[in-house]
């Protein structure tokens, strides 16, 4: 597994987490960021388009977790 592999799947893990800690659904969350649902699956699995890191990092706060 490269170096960018292990990125993202600990992004994806990390988000998969902090969702089940917070009781919430990725359709939930995706409805509090007012973002498209397809879009932040994308973001939480750990794309690095400057976009879904936007997203990611305001999920992030909503779910209390740090990056």
């Amino acid at each position: 597994m490269t170096e960018l592999e292990h990125a993202s799947s600990s992004i994806k893990r990390k988000f998969k987490i902090a969702l089940f800690d917070n009781n919430m659904k990725q359709i939930e969350l995706a409805r509090l960021l007012d973002v498209n649902p397809a879009q932040l699956s994308r973001a939480l699995a750990g794309n690095a388009t400057p976009k879904d890191i936007e997203i990611q990092k305001r999920a992030a706060q909503k779910l209390g977790i740090e990056l």
